[in-house]
């Protein structure tokens, strides 16, 4: 027969009516297989603690009413299964006021709702029967498919700091519902653009809570959004237009400043016996700005026997215009780099920058279906994803690698943990390194407040957000702070100034390549 198992939850208590502050509660109860969290607090309400409340209606993640926040993160309790001899934290859903317990008061988010008039706004009777084509209705179809519960709400690291200036992924979704709807007659663009469109960080938090639907606002509402946006000549954000002007002038979304990384390495960097060879994409930030991380990127390559090719005629991948809903510049770019790299025969191209990588990935492909043309032929990888699962982090030279007497904590970057999975692969390169200490922060995938344009649209917001994110990682204690992502770099680095932390901040390759050459951080 086998052990029985247990699994632990500590529960939120709070009677606003009657407790002077909140408590935590600890019920232990047998662990069935396929049991969720809605099934543990069944348990506790009928046979441990009935005064316990909490609220559901149908137990099957159709109606949002179970809604709450499981281990800090929001979710559905009839949803999220549970694993035996773990402890669990449950707590009400954040940003709503409590009634009792687990219970809270979701007007807050209904008065948001109501405020931008969802439903289909006509001007005359419509024709009876009214018939629609799915091709008219299928953008609106995954928006409708919302079911309220304000996850997203509650997960959306943009919204806590801009509650009364940005309506949320909520209330996007259901403004570019409407917008999609050809029956609808209001501009539901315009109404998007007065209530911060241009906030949202594109982080895909909202995306991620959301269970079991998993509508994409960032992708579907968002930036499609901004995209009409642009069109009615209401975006970009100011902050955005200068990048764009670049891009269009000279290919490159910031200025040359100092000597482009292209034109400090050679076209093809040989090493002895090669074991694989790459071409580089170095992106703009790493071009022009960064070009110390990317002779890093070089060195680790070339500590593990990788021939590199760099692409010297490569253009801005478009992220910006894409997250600023510039399609036109965005485009033209794509093309540019697809015809370049297919004319140099690239077979696999590496990034360290995760915008740039999550862009080739994820809107590339769009891009040339929605004109008509062939998907690329080469491999894109991120370079983490590329040293730990491509050339296989069991085949790297670990024989050269020093010791680095460090204590580092990580930045999930939004664009490479979310937007490509890729979360796991850094961890597991900074293990390499003898005598490193790594150490977790809480909510480390937190967003920093750099992306979707809102470092250069809506500056304050983001260094707010990244505020935030820094207090985490400093309650570790650690020396230093460590991402892999050049945007994110500066996005810390500048916040850390701002803020008084004295910590530095590296990219992961920068600690490898110090370890290889046996230099102190």
């Amino acid at each position: 027969m086998s052990e029985k198992k247990f699994v632990t939850l500590n529960v939120y208590r709070y009677n606003p009516d009657a407790d002077n502050e909140p408590r935590y509660e600890t019920y232990k109860i047998a662990y069935t297989r396929g049991q969720v969290v809605l099934d543990a607090l069944n348990y506790i309400h009928e046979n441990l603690d009935s005064t316990i409340a909490f609220r559901w209606n149908c137990g099957t993640g159709q109606c949002g009413g179970c809604s709450v926040m499981i281990n800090n993160t929001p979710g559905l309790a009839c949803r999220t299964l549970l694993e035996p001899d773990q402890t669990y934290s449950i707590s009400p859903l954040a940003r709503f006021p409590v009634v009792k317990d687990l219970v809270v008061d979701h007007d807050r988010g209904v008065r948001r709702i109501e405020k931008i008039r969802p439903y289909v706004e006509r001007v005359e009777p419509a024709p009876r029967p009214e018939k629609l084509s799915r091709e008219e209705v299928s953008e609106a179809m995954e928006m409708k498919s919302c079911i309220e519960c304000y996850s997203c709400v509650a997960a959306c690291p943009a919204l806590v700091e801009t509650w009364q200036e940005f309506i949320g992924p909520a209330g996007m979704g259901r403004l570019a519902r409407l917008g999609y709807d050809p029956r609808d007659v209001l501009d539901r663009v315009k109404l998007a653009f007065i209530n911060g469109v241009y906030n949202c960080t594109t982080c895909g938090a909202c995306k991620e809570v959301c269970l079991p639907r998993h509508i994409d606002i960032r992708r579907k509402a968002i930036e499609k959004l901004r995209a009409l946006a642009v069109d009615q000549g209401l975006g970009p954000m100011p902050g955005h237009k200068e990048f764009i002007k670049n891009a269009d002038e000279t290919g490159y979304v910031i200025g040359v400043t100092t000597t482009p990384f292209v034109e400090r390495v050679p076209k093809v960097i040989e090493v002895e016996e090669p074991v694989d060879e790459v071409f580089f994409f170095p992106g703009c930030l790493i071009n022009l700005r960064l070009q110390n991380v990317g002779m890093n990127v070089m060195e680790v390559l070339k500590r593990n026997r990788v021939r590199v090719r760099i692409p010297k005629n490569f253009v801005c991948c478009s992220s910006v215009m894409f997250r600023s809903g510039s399609r036109k510049t965005a485009n033209e770019l794509v093309l540019k780099n697809v015809e370049y790299f297919e004319g140099l025969g690239v077979k696999k191209l590496v990034s360290l920058c995760p915008g740039c990588m999550s862009t080739i990935k994820l809107d590339w492909p769009l891009v040339l279906h929605e004109m008509g043309r062939k998907p690329y032929t080469f491999k894109a990888m991120d370079i983490n994803e590329y040293l730990v699962s491509d050339l296989g982090i069991e085949n790297m030279n670990t024989k050269e690698l020093k010791p680095l007497n460090i204590t580092v904590t990580y930045h999930d970057p939004c664009h490479l943990n979310r937007h490509q999975g890729i979360s796991e692969e850094p961890r597991k390169l900074l293990n390499l390194i003898p005598s490193l200490r790594f150490i977790e922060s809480d909510e480390s995938d937190r967003c920093c407040g750099a992306g979707g344009g809102v470092r250069a649209g809506v500056r304050n917001l983001s260094y707010t957000i990244a505020g935030k994110k820094l207090d985490l990682m400093n309650e570790t204690g650690a020396d230093a702070l460590a991402t892999s992502c050049s945007f994110c770099t500066i996005q810390l680095k500048d916040a850390a100034s701002r803020s008084g932390y004295t910590q530095k901040v590296y990219n992961v390759t920068d600690l490898l390549a110090m370890s290889y050459k046996g230099t102190k951080p």
